[in-house]
């Protein structure tokens, strides 16, 4: 694995491997190497552990023959480029391999496609941008969650002082109660979104493309994962004080599990990953990333689209469940 020092010009990346010979392993640093604004260099994993445990590098890369992972000793900000142009060598890798397994009579030029790609520009600048870019929609999903949810604390004052009680039993139809407050909680979580992505992309001139369908397929969804979550926690405190405490704890830990805060590729541990499968605001992230540097349509989503839609499904149908059963007692 390598470690990573900066300086004016290039990333300086170390790369080791304790399956490969060191011949193989100066081919993948040649692949590597084929971006100028990254250098990777070929050690050994004694010498790399040392670098890290002394903190002379924040982090190294280790190297099998159809994969590669990290070995983090600190976090770094140069870390997701690192690991986006990697990904994007092995991806390109193995591409080439099963072209050549499917003609291995013919011999595969790849001179125009690899140009192609440099023309595109430096990986490590476009790793950053994109970086930065996650960070501002991952905040911008963190704080929607945050006034989607403390404005719920008003549900839960109903329920205390009487009024929802007096509404259940008004000629009011329970249905037209339930859909009023989600909407509510629904049209306030759309305007501070959209009026945060008018600011970035107006007043602080943020690229975020123009495939707006499929953003806003994507916040909906977001909005009735956290709405139908407001509902559950609702029904499951009873008391306002409590639900203003649970609320930052509930809103950072999911920002937190699903990288909001920092790239989720720098998280090894798989329960910690399979909790961030649970966060809405990972699948929510992921899919605004993709339909703004991949430029995804609405069926290329249409996974964490189900998955949003199922959260919001099954958070809904427990709280009002509970709550209903609460009025009842």
């Amino acid at each position: 694995m390598g470690g990573m020092q900066i300086d004016d010009s290039s990333v300086d990346v170390q790369v080791y491997s304790n399956e490969l010979t060191n011949e193989e392993a100066e081919e993948w640093v040649d692949r590597f190497n084929e971006d100028e604004a990254m250098n990777f260099e070929v050690t050994d994993y004694q010498t790399a552990e040392e670098n890290i445990r002394m903190n002379d590098v924040p982090f190294a890369l280790e190297v099998t023959e159809d994969n590669y992972q990290f070995l983090v000793g600190h976090e770094n900000e140069h870390l997701q480029a690192v690991d986006q142009h990697v990904y994007q060598v092995f991806s390109e890798h193995e591409r080439l391999e099963e072209v050549r397994e499917e003609f291995p009579d013919r011999e595969i030029d790849v001179t125009e496609f690899l140009s192609i790609e440099e023309s595109e520009g430096s990986g490590a600048a476009r790793a950053n941008t994109e970086f930065q870019l996650t960070v501002l929609i991952g905040m911008t999903l963190y704080f929607s969650v945050f006034t989607i949810l403390f404005l719920q604390t008003n549900l839960l004052e109903e329920k205390r002082n009487g009024t929802w009680d007096r509404l259940i039993m008004s000629p009011l139809k329970k249905t037209q109660i339930y859909l009023g407050n989600l909407f509510h909680y629904f049209l306030v979580g759309i305007l501070q979104i959209g009026l945060s992505f008018f600011i970035l992309t107006n007043l602080l001139d943020i690229d975020i493309g123009t495939n707006y369908l499929p953003m806003i397929v994507v916040v909906f969804s977001f909005i009735f994962a956290i709405t139908a979550l407001g509902i559950l926690l609702v029904s499951l405190i009873r008391t306002p004080q409590a639900l203003q405490v649970t609320i930052p704890i509930v809103a950072t830990a999911m920002a937190m599990l699903g990288g909001a805060f920092w790239p989720i590729d720098i998280v090894q541990n798989r329960f910690v990953l399979f909790l961030g499968e649970l966060m809405p605001i990972k699948h929510s992230l992921e899919s605004m990333m993709n339909i703004i540097i991949n430029e995804y349509t609405l069926i290329d989503i249409i996974q964490p689209l189900g998955i949003l839609l199922l959260m919001g499904t099954l958070f809904m149908g427990i709280g009002m469940n509970l709550m209903e059963r609460s009025t009842k007692a």
